[in-house]
């Protein structure tokens, strides 16, 4: 590579820290949170702004801005059918409660931004933004078009990107800034399930996991009120020692009053969220390419009188959502449950892990980073389980400071931040994966 230009190009990503700092601040104050569709709003007022901020952010430099959809928009440097797209969601999970500082005011603390949304995933959003305004700025010629691309529904379904993909033609290659360096070049499928008592427990009720208080436990039983609460985790993560829910339901099943005909269920509420690889249900069967199965029961609500527990399931391309339907309903009916409904969400997909685009991506981000790191699978679900030819690269945002209490700073946690050294040094990856690109036929 032309060091005299990287070293443009570095220089260029310093001084364009305060105006990162600036835009990310700006686009965690809107409050992009799904909410009811409305018309030109089909995941409400929220996630619209947000792709309506992100074209401004666009017109503000001279980018080229096109309208997918009433979900997916983009910015480009030049005009013209992408070839290269780079994508990243607008839309954030909700911001809860207990925050220390105030979620949708970000501010700059200790070299962080800390907001709904700084790592997950505004942060790297504006990170690539002035990255290719840089290039813009600085006229580096591409033999290929790439464009900015934004979504609206990452959180929910990424039904954004399906409709998207019904309408128009993907970009040839996809890299999506959503998960960790170096590279990762396959994920798991993902199933969500409800499971319902078949009959309301005798003195109790139960909510757990509401989306105000994700990772919080309440029962009213027998007169009194039990709350528990855990740590805030992502769902690819969850902790084998269990949940807020593991919590209540060891307390319930203590209950002297408690209806022997009850015990089933609130047991198997208690196995579910302990059995994080699914070993009771023969669902943490071998890969050669994927980690095990994930199983993190995540909510309860009351439904017509009955508890109803949503269990999500992340599962290897060994799997299939048939079979992991299968073995949830037959341990819930052994339990005195069923299983009420069940929303496969995404597929699993595998690349080539010896694609030349992969293994130069993986050298490019090694030797930013110092490690020594394989191309992997990734946990969570990203854009990439939807787009054709498309791979998981950093950004690696989240380092909270060091006087955050542990569980704070996190992804969809409480006063979740993103680290603009990190962000900085991801722009510096992003530069340079994109200058191999050129040189590379893909």
């Amino acid at each position: 590579m032309n060091e005299t230009l990287l070293k443009q190009i570095d220089e260029q990503i310093q001084q364009a820290r305060q105006a990162l700092a600036e835009d990310t601040i700006h686009l965690i104050g809107i409050r992009s949170v799904r909410g009811a569709p409305e018309p030109g709003a089909p995941f409400g007022p929220g996630p619209r702004a947000m792709l309506d901020g992100v074209i401004q952010l666009g017109e503000r430099e001279g980018f080229f801005p096109t309208r997918y959809t009433d979900s997916v928009i983009s910015i480009a440097p030049q005009e013209g059918e992408p070839d290269l797209g780079i994508w990243l969601h607008g839309d954030v999970v909700h911001e809860g409660t207990g925050w220390n500082f105030d979620p949708y005011q970000a501010t700059e603390y200790k070299g962080c931004i800390v907001g709904r949304g700084a790592t997950d995933n505004k942060g790297q959003l504006c990170a690539i933004f002035h990255l290719l305004n840089i290039f813009k700025k600085l006229n580096i010629p591409l033999n290929y078009k790439i464009a900015l691309f934004v979504g609206s529904n990452e959180e929910n379904g990424k039904q954004d990107v399906k409709d998207f993909l019904t309408r128009y033609r993907p970009p040839r290659v996809s890299l999506v800034p959503d998960a960790s360096f170096p590279v990762g070049y396959g994920g798991k499928g993902g199933i969500n399930l409800e499971i319902r008592a078949k009959k309301p427990l005798q003195g109790i009720t139960i909510t757990a996991g509401q989306t105000e208080t994700p990772f919080r436990a309440e029962a009213e039983a027998f007169g009194r009120t039990i709350v528990t609460n855990s740590l805030p985790r992502h769902l690819s993560k969850p902790d084998p020692n269990g949940n807020m829910i593991t919590s209540m339901a060891e307390q319930l099943l203590e209950e002297p009053q408690l209806a022997p005909e009850d015990r089933p269920v609130l047991e198997f509420f208690k196995r579910m969220s302990l059995d994080i690889h699914g070993d009771t249900l023969g669902l943490n069967v071998p890969s050669q390419s994927m980690t095990p199965t994930v199983v993190v029961a995540r909510s309860i609500s009351m439904v017509e009188g009955c508890p109803q527990m949503q269990v999500s399931v992340r599962y290897p391309i060994e799997l299939t959502g048939e079979t992991i339907l299968e073995s949830m309903e037959a341990a819930a009916q052994a339990n005195g449950l069923e299983v009420v409904r069940a929303n496969p969400y995404m597929n699993p997909y595998l690349l080539d892990k010896n694609w030349s685009v992969v293994t130069r991506l993986a050298e490019i981000a090694n030797e930013l980073t110092g490690d020594n790191k394989q191309p992997y699978i990734v946990g969570g679900g990203t854009y990439a389980h939807e787009l054709p030819n498309a791979l998981a690269f950093g950004m690696d945002g989240s380092l909270p400071p060091e006087d955050f209490p542990k569980g704070r700073g996190s992804a969809h946690g409480l006063d979740e931040c993103v680290s603009l050294d990190r962000l900085q040094r991801a722009m510096r990856i992003y530069a340079r994966a994109l200058l191999a690109l050129n040189e590379m036929e893909w």
